[in-house]
This record gives structure tokens, C-alpha cells and sequence, in this order.
């Protein structure tokens, strides 16, 4: 089997591999053209025989993927486009991107992708099937830190798509025949005794393995052959990127375009390797291979370098990722008291936090059994008791707090990240949530008055363009301390979950220019002399009688009117932090 290199090819064996055997229904490609998704997909459902496409993203719930409704023969719910019927063909599934996936989406795929049976109870269904669903997602091999290795793991055909531009073409007509066999190839022992050389060292668990030894099979079956040999796991290798071994057994020139291996396709003579008396491994000239041009000797068993487009990214990638588990972590305290975040679902429940429409919903189908007049015409009331209720799984609210009120104007000649990477820090590690002030920032709707936005945590890309946007020509720093206290009421006092820990942190040089009542006005005074920095001082006190709030100046360092930043942390009670050094 002679295989191309172009990405277009390693595209297709990859897809046909995951269309032939179940068992290899991840296909992850990396640094795919987004607008190439929805073609890879219908190529793969055309081998399949379904058309049909699922696309998962950053806000599908779990609704969307496990129920549905219907109105045949009555209105009721019926099991979602995740769970395979016995009588309908395999779906395909597409991530556009999966570092991004939601929590929801993570747990489907980790639940399905390695399961040899899956179980659904939920809103009164009750089904068991096999997952024949194929999965196909997009990843930046830059993002890699970002997924967590346990979900990577489930997609053992890791693919570089970045070079692929044009149309896949039509699947050949072997490979229809193959997969209308339903036969693998089989792997015989010395086979798979062989398969450790190809993988990397270091390698945790088996998975890795057997997805080598499974892509080999696959490439045999799509080959038309019965039989897996040694050139066909060393294919699976090239087809994968994954450094091959020198100095033992037939190397397979994949990544030059060329095709090396026994004259025996079928497996040919492997005396050499089995056991009894020991014998010489065959010459390169009993062999149908290319012999490379004299090198520097190598150990044997000495595998090349790693390809840097390889499979396996997350091996030299820093993890970036929020340390989430599947079981999301509820705020602390959350035992006694309701928590009020975003509704990720529903569940049995009569008082509090209703959820009308998974009430409905889940009543719909009982109401004609409930119903005395069967021939009355709407409207109809609707009969509820009491088990129908539900009420919503709301997400837990962060316990932590950062505020971070950002003066771009004294950034200048600064490197400002330095003194705020232990407050980064406590709010990653913390899961805080993030409010982000910024003062002075170029590119601002109005310069004369502060900007606020909140995030979820500090992965939010917004925070990390705050921190590194330039400065404006205006200082609203009495703004800008005037929103802070605004946040930290409602926060502490008017929020429905108070902080448990919430930690305030200044960044500036105490020369703001700006009077609040400018700020508020919109219109620049025509003479402001102090007024700016007298209004900052004045809110900055009201900071002081805030209980349970840590504050922190951080100071640029020596400069003229170097006495502001003092003047500010006094008035606030905060702590003064010169360049990273406390004082």
C-alpha cells in the first residue's frame, strides 16, 4: 500500500481508519482550517452511509445532547442525537475546537469515546446502547496545554491537517469494499511484541499502544489484506508522525512520499524474530528497501528525533489549563445556602428555584393519561403534581474575588506583571472571579471615565489584553477607585453569594486628573488643578470601613510626587508594594 504525504492523504487514511473500526472513532486534527470541518465531516458520514452531523461546541448543554422532543405519536421526549439507535447508522460528531469545548461536552466525549456500552437515565428514559458515534475535532497544537490529557487520550487518531486546503475527493472503492466486509485484519503476535519500538518512551499507559496497533490494523483491512505485518504498524507511525526506530526491522519511508517494505507483502519470512535458535536479521538487500546513504552509527533501537508535528503535543507543552475536574467545585459555604450562577440543567425539586421548562416538559407526556375529557378543546390546563416539579442545577458562583484597578498612565517603562504574578496566582489557583478596572487605556469609549468588565476566571482572554494595553492621555483614577467600591458592595453586601475572600489590587501613581464630577458629566472642566487626585482620596477612604477586603497598592517606584501613592494607601488602609517588594 503505497500512501502520500499530502495533508489531503493523511486526512482520508485517518477518517477511513475511524469509519472501519469503532474502536478508533477519535480522529483529532491538528491546525485544521475551521472552514474545512463541516467537509471532513460529510466525507466521513458519506463512508459511514449518514449524512448526518452534530456539532458540539462552548455552549452546548447537556439538554441538547442526550434528549429531545418529538410529537409522534404523542408529544414527549426521546433520547438525543448522542445516543446510537440499533436501527440508524453511526453519527458523526464535530469539535471545532476542543480546547474550548464546555465542561458538559468533555464529560460526552470521555463517557462515549472509550465505552464499550453507555447508559442514559434521565427525564424518564432508560437506554443502553453501544457508542458507534465518530467523533471528529479540531485542535491548535498551541492549545494543547489547555485540554486535559484524560480527554485527549480518548482520540487516538491524532492527524496534522494545517496544510489542507482543497476538496478530500471520493473515498477509493477498496476501501468501500473493506468496510462492507465488516472483517479487521488480524495482528499477529510478533506483531504486536514489536509495537513498543514505535512508540515514544516515556509514554504513560497503553493507550498509545494500542491505537498504534489498531491504525495498523486498519491500514492492512483498507489494503484488502487479512493479515497485519510489521510495515503496516511502521505506516501507522508515519501516518501518526510518531518517530520510528532505527536499526531494527524494515523501515517505512512515509514521509518522503515512498512506500518500503518486505517483497512479502503478506508478511514474508520473520525467523529472525521469533524464538529458537538465534539468527541474523536479513540484509538490507534480502529486503524490497531503499538503503540510506552511510550515517554516523546508532545504537540499536535508537529511535530518531521527535517530529515536531507529532501526535502527542501535549508531552512538551506547559499545561495552561484550568485544573477542572468533571465534578464541578462548589463554592465554599454552598451546603448552606442556594447557589444563583448560571443554570446548567434541572432536577427533581418543589420549592426555591423553579425551572418552569423542564417542569413542562417533563409533564407533557402524562397528560393525556391525567386528563378526564380527552375531547376538549384547547386552550387546556395543564395537570401537574407534585414529582413533576423541578427546580434548576445552577453552577457554583467562585468563592474567591480578585479586583484589579489598572492605571495604564503610570505603566510607562514598568513591567508591571512581575508585581502582580502573586496575585495572579492566588486568583488561578483559587478559581477566583475576576473584575478588571482599567484607567487611562488607549482605545477607550471615553477617556474621561474608568472601564469595568468581569470574567469567570483569570483565563478569560479579555484579562490578558488589559494587561497589556497602552496608555491613554487621561488619568480617572476617582472614577475608576469609585467603580471598585461600587463592585465590592454589591459583592459583599448586595450580591445573593458574598465572597469569601476577596482581595483588591491597585496598580497606579496616585496622579489622577480627572474629577468624578467630570467623570460623570462627560465633559472636561475648564480648570481641575487637584480636584482629581482630592476625589480619588475621598473614595479610596471609602474603601477603608469595607470589612473583609485585603487591599494592596503597588507602587512604579521613585519618581516625582512619589507622595500620592503613599496618600492613596493611607486612605484606604491598604498595604503599600514598591516594585514587587513589600514595605
Amino acid at each position: 500500500m503505497t500512501m502520500a504525504m499530502s495533508p489531503a492523504s493523511r486526512v482520508r487514511h485517518a477518517l477511513a481508519c475511524a469509519a472501519l473500526d469503532p474502536r478508533l472513532r477519535g480522529v483529532l486534527l491538528f491546525d485544521l482550517e475551521p472552514t474545512l470541518l463541516p467537509d471532513v465531516g460529510h466525507w466521513l458520514g458519506s463512508l459511514l452511509g449518514n449524512p448526518g452531523l452534530f456539532t458540539l461546541g462552548a455552549s452546548t448543554g447537556s439538554d441538547t445532547m442526550w434528549i429531545g422532543l418529538t410529537s409522534r405519536p404523542t408529544f414527549g421526549v426521546r433520547p438525543g442525537p448522542l445516543v446510537d439507535r440499533s436501527d440508524a447508522l453511526a453519527l458523526t460528531v464535530m469539535v471545532p475546537d476542543l480546547a474550548k469545548l464546555s465542561l458538559t461536552g468533555r464529560r460526552a466525549a470521555i463517557t462515549l469515546l472509550d465505552a464499550d456500552v453507555a447508559h442514559l437515565e434521565r427525564d424518564g428514559l432508560s437506554v443502553t446502547w453501544v457508542p458507534r458515534t465518530r467523533w471528529v475535532a479540531v485542535c491548535a497544537r498551541a492549545d494543547a496545554g489547555r485540554i486535559p490529557p484524560h480527554l485527549l487520550d480518548r482520540f487516538p487518531l491524532r492527524v496534522d491537517a494545517s496544510g489542507l486546503r482543497a476538496d478530500l475527493g471520493p473515498p477509493p472503492d477498496k476501501w468501500r469494499r473493506a468496510l462492507a466486509r465488516g472483517r479487521l485484519a488480524t495482528v499477529p503476535d510478533e506483531v504486536v511484541l514489536g509495537i513498543l519500538d514505535h512508540v515514544p518512551k516515556g509514554a504513560s499507559g497503553a493507550r498509545r499502544d494500542l491505537a498504534l496497533a489498531r491504525i495498523g490494523r486498519a491500514l492492512a483491512t483498507l489494503d484488502g489484506r487479512t493479515e497485519t505485518t510489521d510495515t503496516d504498524i511502521g505506516e501507522a507511525a508515519a501516518l501518526l508522525r510518531l518517530p520510528f526506530p532505527r536499526g531494527r526491522g524494515p523501515v517505512n519511508a512515509l514521509g518522503d512520499g515512498a512506500t518500503l517494505g518486505r517483497r512479502d507483502r503478506g508478511g514474508g519470512d520473520r525467523s529472525w524474530r521469533q524464538g529458537g535458535e538465534k539468527a541474523s536479521p536479513p540484509r538490507a538487500d534480502e529486503l524490497n528497501v531503499a538503503v540510506p546513504a552511510p550515517a554516523e552509527p546508532l545504537a540499536p533501537g535508537t529511535a530518531t528525533p521527535a517530529d515536531p508535528l507529532g501526535p502527542y503535543p501535549e508531552d512538551d507543552s506547559e499545561p495552561e489549563r484550568d485544573p477542572e475536574s468533571l465534578r464541578s467545585r462548589a463554592a465554599r459555604h454552598s451546603s448552606s445556602r442556594p447557589s444563583h450562577g448560571r443554570p446548567i440543567g434541572s432536577r427533581p425539586g418543589a420549592f426555591g428555584d423553579l425551572a418552569v421548562v423542564a417542569t413542562i416538559v417533563g409533564a407533557a407526556p402524562l397528560q393525556a393519561r391525567r386528563c378526564e375529557d380527552h375531547y376538549s378543546l384547547p386552550p387546556h390546563p395543564l395537570h401537574l403534581i407534585a414529582p413533576d416539579l423541578k427546580i434548576h442545577r445552577r453552577s457554583a458562583e467562585p468563592a474567591r474575588l480578585l479586583v484589579l484597578v489598572l492605571d495604564h498612565t503610570c505603566r510607562a517603562g514598568w513591567d508591571w506583571l512581575g508585581a502582580l504574578a502573586p496575585y495572579l496566582q492566588w486568583a488561578y489557583t483559587g478559581r477566583a472571579g475576576i473584575c478588571v478596572i482599567e484607567v487611562g487605556a488607549a482605545g477607550a469609549p471615553s477617556e474621561l471615565r474608568a472601564q469595568r468588565f468581569s470574567a469567570s476566571s483569570l483565563l478569560d482572554p479579555r484579562v490578558a489584553r488589559a494587561l497589556e494595553r497602552p496608555a491613554g492621555r487621561c488619568t480617572p483614577l476617582a472614577h475608576g477607585l469609585d467603580l471598585a467600591v461600587e463592585t465590592l458592595r454589591h459583592r459583599l453586601h448586595l450580591g445573593r453569594v458574598p465572597a469569601d475572600d476577596v482581595l483588591l489590587v491597585i496598580l497606579t501613581d496616585g496622579r489622577g486628573n480627572i474629577p468624578l464630577r467630570a467623570s460623570a458629566a462627560g465633559e472636561l472642566p475648564d480648570h481641575v488643578g487637584r480636584e482629581g487626585v482630592e476625589d480619588a482620596l475621598t473614595v479610596a477612604r471609602e474603601l477603608s470601613t469595607m470589612k473583609r477586603i485585603h487591599t494592596v497598592v503597588l507602587d512604579p517606584g521613585p519618581r516625582p510626587g512619589a507622595y500620592l501613592t503613599h496618600a492613596l494607601a493611607e486612605a484606604c488602609g491598604a498595604r503599600l508594594q514598591q516594585g514587587g517588594d513589600p514595605r
